[in-house]
């Protein structure tokens, strides 16, 4: 079937465009502005023309690529039905607002899931690096279930540590989440992960790309992704990011967008952190000091009351069963009132390594605060009363 045969609506025309191999996005839109549309970028290679890209220059590739989609231009459409992907381009009135501010935006976004996910009222970025440490891990699950509880939208991108870990603690505290993908969606993010995907899909969450169905991940493709996760998102969180992560590609995105970036400090010298602690240094990102204070740096903070005016709080009892029983000891203690980690070796009869362990974790949780030499309780240690 030709062009002339099928008679291509120019979001047909659009979309079968965008998927050429070889047209990347820089051609794409040089062509767009050259021929005044897509449909009529086919009917001059339809024609015989010779097609020109400007400055672009179009590769043998492309040309290859665009004379095989004249012939069979529903190719594309057909590949989308079969994987039951959805499609939403700059031509459609749906195409989310917050991706319009990108110069330019995406030609297309395919998608699996709910289509209403990506254009949600509040979307939250929590990105970091593929090798988090156990602390960096627990952490962003954390931060991700908080801002499930406020009714935001995680947004990563479904690679191997923080970006699982985020996608993973949405899921499990009952939320929605997107995941942007680094390729088409019969590569659907590391085979680890096909489990997750089937999990935040089955929650109205979505997976979205801005590559073919077919189109193969690489090493360029990722930071590519990475400026639709900074612009989907209001603001974005780096939990933990070495010198070199993509995660620090996605923070200054945001940046240039506009978004905030909060990022969680980490210790000077440490290679794990010292992305997090550049971006703190040389940027207008604000630190991460703890789960309460982001959601105030977010402007969610009205959404605390709301939930815990609708929400009955736990007893202090339910509240730390929550927790495992080394955590549990410390946190009990601190609950009765400010201490010391000396005095919580000896009220616990821990050791002191473990007393240390115990208060880094909770004090990433959010249920506890430092006050000078002393701990207090803070978060559901603060809110919970004792049952009768």
């Amino acid at each position: 079937m030709t062009v002339a045969d099928a008679g291509l609506t120019e979001r047909d025309a659009w979309i079968a465009l965008a998927s050429v191999p070889g047209v990347g996005e820089r051609t794409f839109w040089a062509l767009i502005e050259r021929y005044g549309g897509a449909a009529a970028v086919f009917s001059e290679v339809a024609a015989g023309k010779r097609i020109d890209a400007g400055e672009a220059r179009l590769t043998a590739l492309a040309s290859k690529g665009l004379r095989a989609a004249v012939r069979e231009p529903l190719a594309v459409g057909r590949r989308l039905h079969e994987m039951s992907l959805w499609t939403i381009t700059p031509l459609d009135q749906g195409f989310p607002v917050r991706l319009r501010i990108l110069d330019p935006p995406p030609a297309a976004l395919h998608g699996w899931g709910d289509r209403s996910a990506i254009d949600a009222p509040t979307m939250v970025a929590v990105v970091g690096t593929r090798r988090p440490t156990p602390a960096a891990r627990v952490l962003a699950a954390r931060i991700a279930k908080r801002l499930t509880e406020v009714g935001a939208v995680v947004v990563s991108g479904l690679a191997i540590g923080i970006d699982g870990a985020a996608h993973a603690a949405t899921v499990a505290a009952g939320g929605r989440t997107v995941a942007v993908i680094g390729g088409g969606h019969a590569h659907p993010g590391p085979r680890a992960h096909r489990a997750l995907v089937q999990a935040l899909l089955g929650q109205s969450g979505a997976v979205v790309s801005e590559h073919p169905p077919d189109g193969v991940p690489t090493r360029g493709t990722f930071p590519r992704r990475n400026r639709i996760i900074s612009a989907l998102a209001d603001a974005t969180i780096v939990v933990e990011a070495p010198a070199r992560s993509g995660a620090l590609i996605t923070a200054g995105l945001a940046l240039e967008q506009g978004r905030p970036v909060l990022v969680a400090p980490g210790r000077p010298g440490d290679p794990a952190t010292a992305g997090c602690l550049g971006l703190l240094r040389d940027t207008p990102a604000r630190p991460l000091v703890g789960l309460d204070e982001m959601i105030v740096d977010l402007g969610l903070d009205s959404r605390v009351s709301e939930a815990g005016a609708r929400a009955p709080r736990l007893s202090l009892e339910a509240a730390l069963s929550l927790l495992g029983p080394t955590e549990r000891a410390v946190a009990a203690r601190i609950a009765a009132g400010p201490v010391s980690p000396d005095t919580l070796v000896s009220a616990t009869g821990l050791d002191a390594p473990v007393v240390s362990g115990a208060l880094t974790l909770l004090l990433m949780r959010g249920w506890v605060q430092a006050m000078g030499p002393s701990y207090l309780p803070a978060g559901p240690l603060l809110a919970a009363p004792r049952s009768s």
